[in-house]
């Protein structure tokens, strides 16, 4: 059992071409510094310091920002100071000044009981990282012990922090960890400037492949998402506005269709969809992701589940005091329990090991009932809806029947 591990950002080289930090530079919406702490509270450290021998306005800045969305952040000035602030029995994992990574360089390292070095090898494209013996160069990330910061600190003089205590690791056999045999190897560049920064943001954005949740995001939004994530990001729109707004947008679906309009109802939603896939890519490349997905998820099969219930009520006759019947209500009824039972399934066995993107969910399920909305076959719509909504629980069912028997 490890005992609780600290995060420690180091924030002290000044930017190449500019004044001000390499922190304080423009990546993915955000400082350096914030990609780097979202990365390590995504990790599941629950506690940050920083170490800035200068702070400078627009570090404190970003960390003010980050104590908002409710990071536990400190800023230590000196060593010494970075000690005190770290728990006795702490490890801590450490990130170098201005690297641009992704979660699994942490993931790697913390799974370890012990200190710990991520490498790369020695070869011409990480001629920027720091050598460590003939056929090793320091990714950047480090696993140690608050025990070792204090000795280091005590030692320091004049030389510098980050590098000895990198130094005394390597002299302690601290275990190396190969990055190039991770699956897929992360991605390891530094923002040394505000070009080296756009490279880095760049090259999260190419890697960053989202799982898509169906076949309607994979071959419908991934190419839009693909063209707006950019711009997105240059203008730090915030993942949760983006949700926000797609949410409000299928509340006001379902007041539609209760005023008697579904298909503009049902055409609002097919807008508003797309918000979701980009708010899921900025927020996958900000490190954003995490326990609010699952709280953003739930909001949005609650609206989808309005807007088909209202879509239920109205075409029963509920609106009008017609007497349609009541078939399409119960069909509306039925396709909720049959996706209930769906997320149900998912959540106490846990999901297949091969998702098939042609599963139920909202998307795929808004795209399938438009052609029947379009011909006014709205009833033969909600039709075809159970019984995608029915086939995909069988599936499912099926595929994590191995599972289970073993």
């Amino acid at each position: 059992m490890h005992g609780p591990t600290a995060g420690l950002i180091i924030a002290n080289e000044e930017a190449d071409d500019a004044p001000g930090l390499r922190a304080e530079l423009s990546v993915t919406g955000q400082s350096v510094v914030e990609h780097q702490a979202r990365l390590l509270a995504r990790a599941g450290l629950r506690h940050i310091v920083i170490h800035a021998e200068r702070l400078t306005a627009g570090l404190a800045a970003a960390v003010d920002r980050l104590r908002r969305d409710g990071l536990a952040v400190d800023i230590a000035r000196s060593v010494a100071d970075l000690a005190d602030r770290i728990g006795p029995d702490a490890r801590v994992l450490l990130i170098a000044d201005a690297l641009v990574t992704e979660p699994a360089a942490a993931t790697a390292l913390l799974r370890l009981p012990g200190p710990a070095i991520l490498t790369l090898p020695n070869q011409p494209q990480y001629h920027a990282h720091e050598l460590i013996d003939p056929g090793a160069r320091w990714a950047g990330v480090m696993l140690t012990d608050q025990a070792a910061i204090r000795q280091t600190a005590q030692m320091l003089g004049d030389w510098d922090f980050c590098s000895t205590l990198l130094r005394r690791a390597v002299q302690a056999h601290a275990a190396q960890v190969d990055a190039a045999a991770l699956a897929p190897m992360p991605l390891f560049m530094a923002a040394t400037d505000a070009g080296a920064a756009l490279a880095a943001e760049g090259a999260l954005a190419a890697r960053a492949v989202q799982h898509p949740t169906g076949l309607v995001d994979r071959h419908l939004f991934a190419p839009l998402v693909g063209r707006l994530a950019a711009p997105a990001m240059a203008a730090r729109i915030d993942p949760a506005w983006l949700r926000l707004g797609m949410v409000t947008a299928w509340l006001a679906a379902a007041l539609l269709a209760l005023a008697g309009w579904p298909g503009a109802g049902l055409t609002l939603m097919m807008a508003a969809a797309p918000c979701w896939s980009l708010a899921r890519h900025l927020a996958a490349l900000g490190q954003r992701s995490g326990g609010t997905d699952a709280r953003w998820t739930l909001v949005r099969g609650g609206a989808a589940a309005l807007a088909l219930l209202a879509l239920g009520w109205v075409r029963s006759g509920g609106a009008t005091g017609l007497a349609a019947g009541w078939t399409p209500l119960a069909l509306a009824l039925f396709i909720l329990g049959l996706v209930a039972a769906l997320i149900s399934h998912v959540h106490w066995l846990g999901p297949p090991p091969r998702r098939p993107l042609w599963l139920a969910e909202p998307d795929n399920m808004i795209w399938l009932i438009a052609p029947f909305a379009a011909a006014g076959w709205w009833e033969a719509g909600l039709i075809a809806l159970a019984g995608h909504a029915l086939a995909s629980l069988l599936a499912v069912q099926r595929m994590a029947a191995p599972a289970r028997a073993h």
